[in-house]
């Protein structure tokens, strides 16, 4: 008798073992201030299931990373054993919250493998670096640039070995096929990464009013933030708030560290050293866009029009 209940104890394990019986385990989700903001995603779930973790700031506050650095929000993690994941949040209706200058490291990964560190500046997560991809999210290949073109996409090289993952990119090549906005958010991914967007114009002038004193909302040259917004190895410059000025105490207080690789035009690179240009998701008239440029003497940023044609730097916006 003792012989049989042994082999169908044993029988039951195999049964089990062959029908994919899998061990459960605990994840619990938390906000750091239920006040500021809400979680989904707590359960008990099978090893190896995927769940999805949701952070949901209320009106007036915003959501950062969570408790393991990982700032992707909606974030997929792969059970494996018993977990928490809080959620961290911030009110960014007080000064004393500001958040600007805070790094994300390895706040998003591109489709190419690449990952990039991001920056806050007010309320706004900034890609910290340059995008360098050479494709869209979903695996679509970006044409190398073997000409200009104003309605075909292209990537253009940066020909400097000190940063040969440096990439310039035409307005089509942004955009991806999508619609011109000036909303905030843009709702334009474009060439960004999943759960990124591209800036709209307005987007731009949000973070650029956080950090100039001056009035920002006019066309050309204008405010005192080109430093700000500069890292290391421009020109050099002796004027105040100048990116090549590198003593001035708010040399890259914001943390978004433009880096001086010009611009691309003909599909050669110029104003190397010198130049720093962005595009935006906002086109003005047909053939012409908003962009960015911050010049290594300068302290004021220009907010101007470039055409479709220009290879330019590109940042990204988290959602």
């Amino acid at each position: 008798m003792k012989r049989i209940i042994r082999i169908s104890t044993l029988a039951l394990l195999v049964v089990l073992t062959l029908t994919g019986c899998k061990k459960s385990y605990t994840i619990t989700v938390k906000s750091n201030n239920t006040e500021w903001g809400s979680v989904t995603g707590s359960g008990t779930y099978k090893d190896g299931e995927t769940v999805t973790l949701s952070a949901v700031p209320v009106m007036g506050c915003c959501f950062v990373r969570w408790n393991d650095g990982d700032a992707t929000n909606p974030r997929q993690i792969v059970v494996s054993g018993d977990a928490e994941y809080i959620a961290i949040f911030t009110d960014t209706t007080g000064g004393g919250n500001d958040l600007t200058g805070t790094v994300v490291h390895d706040a998003v990964t591109d489709y190419d493998g690449n990952s990039y560190d991001a920056v806050w500046i007010g309320n706004q997560l900034w890609m910290k670096e340059n995008l360098h991809t050479t494709h869209y999210a979903d695996g679509t290949e970006i044409p190398h640039g073997i000409d200009t073109s104003v309605t075909k996409p292209y990537w253009y090289n940066y020909s400097v070995l000190t940063l040969p993952q440096e990439k310039y990119y035409n307005w089509p090549a942004v955009m991806h096929g999508e619609a011109s906005s000036n909303t905030s958010p843009s709702g334009v991914q474009g060439i960004c990464p999943s759960g990124w967007h591209l800036p709209s114009d307005a987007e731009w002038l949000i973070m650029e009013q956080r950090l100039s004193t001056m009035d920002v909302s006019g066309f050309g040259w204008r405010g005192d933030h080109a430093g700000m917004l500069a890292s290391d190895g421009w020109d050099a410059s002796s004027k105040s708030g100048a990116p090549g000025n590198v003593a001035d105490s708010n040399h890259n207080i914001s943390g978004f560290s433009a880096v001086s690789v010009g611009y691309c035009n003909n599909i050669a690179p110029m104003d190397m050293g010198r130049t720093a240009h962005f595009w935006s998701a906002t086109q003005d008239i047909h053939n012409s866009a908003w962009c960015r440029d911050l010049f290594y003497n300068e302290a004021r940023v220009n907010r101007d029009l470039s055409g479709k044609e220009s290879g330019y730097s590109v940042r990204c916006l988290r959602n």
